[in-house]
């Protein structure tokens, strides 16, 4: 008779309620992306278990939060006093970007070259921005962002080149991946005899 009395009482209220605004205490373990300290508006809240609804920028979709992840805080800065700060900042400081021009060279770039040497270390290998003895390559990546993400292609020696001059004209991101992942032109050539 006990058990029945446990499921015959009400639920718990929620500790949060729509549109306030929570911190994390920690790294969560279901929400991707996120990390210690970040703020988010609470969306909706589950009637049972409490867990928080919200948008995950990292991911660019609704994600959760359970309630012991979290503590209230209060509403972050506005956005427009984030921007006189910034302002502020660069009259201080000489030749800084402005922030329009800041979001036109995200908005418009095509990504970058990144590279990185491999070496064996007791059997197992190792990636390393510096070249030290024993070690190959340097090994080329393209680099672009896609939303928030960063993804990445190996770039072949023969094609960095062109690669290169590719992201520097501002070519579309398919536009330089097509150019990776196509055969080499001399390579052509040379099988095709013309």
């Amino acid at each position: 008779m006990q058990q029945l009395e446990l499921f015959a009482q009400p639920p718990p209220t929620p500790q949060y309620k729509t549109g306030d605004w929570v911190k994390t205490k920690r790294k969560p373990t279901v929400a991707a992306w996120i990390k210690r300290g970040e703020v988010f508006k609470v969306n909706a809240v589950h009637p049972i278990d409490g867990s928080i609804q919200f948008w995950n920028p990292h991911i660019n979709q609704w994600d959760f939060l359970y309630p012991d992840e979290v503590k209230a805080c209060p509403a972050p800065t506005n956005v427009e006093s984030v921007v006189e700060n910034l302002l502020t900042v660069e009259s201080v400081v000489e030749n800084l970007l402005t922030v329009e021009s800041v979001v036109e060279n995200l908005s418009t770039a095509s990504g970058w070259i990144d590279f990185h040497y491999k070496i064996r270390i007791d059997g197992k290998q190792h990636s390393t921005r510096r070249k030290q003895d024993k070690s190959t390559g340097p090994y080329y990546i393209y680099r672009w962002l896609e939303g928030k993400r960063q993804r990445a292609k190996y770039v072949p020696a023969k094609k960095m080149g062109e690669v290169y001059i590719a992201i520097g004209m501002n070519k579309p991101v398919a536009e330089i991946l097509k150019i990776i992942s196509s055969p080499n032109r001399l390579d052509a050539i040379l099988k095709n005899g013309k």
